[in-house]
């Protein structure tokens, strides 16, 4: 009789009320991305001679693609890594080395993943500038269509620093994402 009362007591909790978060597991995704450098557009109005325009770090917007693969380990953290490209200027076509760490938001059993990231990069390959590399914060969100795939989509603030004159960019991004967990 003990034992049918312990099954009893313990069955609700082996049958019932037993959801498993929502992870992606391991991830890779394509984003393109575009900012505007909204400082950079005052301050060439405020340029009046050419040698104030010439001093004038370059770009008013820049366009890319990054290409990065991750892993989820925890409901609530998520680290990426990959290469990002960022056109800024005629001269200015930087390859960065990038890494960005997610924290999700909500909750775990939810299919629409919102998280926050802080991203960094490093320049990696040769252009006009010898020493370039960016930091960022934003938010973003993930949203499942199928088994195994869905889109991103995010905005960002960044801080481009180029040869030690900083541009801070909002920049919008969409992407596709390709994950492990395939009961999403």
């Amino acid at each position: 009789m003990k034992n049918f009362y312990l099954l009893f007591l313990i069955f609700p909790f082996l049958g019932f009320g037993q959801e498993k978060a929502a992870k992606l597991g391991t991830f890779s995704t394509f984003e393109t991305n575009i900012g505007l450098d909204l400082a950079q557009m005052i301050r060439d109005g405020r340029a009046k001679t050419d040698y104030e325009k010439s001093q004038l770090p370059p770009g008013k917007y820049n366009y890319g693609f990054t290409a990065q693969i991750g892993v989820q380990p925890l409901n609530w953290f998520a680290l990426g890594g990959g290469l990002r490209y960022s056109y800024i200027d005629p001269n200015y076509h930087i390859l960065y080395a990038m890494l960005q760490p997610k924290f999700f938001l909500g909750d775990p059993r939810d299919e629409e993943f919102f998280y926050l990231f802080g991203s960094m990069g490093t320049k990696i390959n040769r252009t006009a500038a010898d020493n370039a590399g960016f930091v960022g914060i934003g938010a973003g969100m993930v949203e499942p269509l199928s088994k195994r795939f869905g889109h991103l989509f995010s905005v960002a603030v960044e801080d481009q620093i180029l040869d030690g004159e900083g541009s801070i960019f909002i920049s919008l991004s969409y992407g596709i994402i390709i994950f492990s967990n395939k009961n999403l």
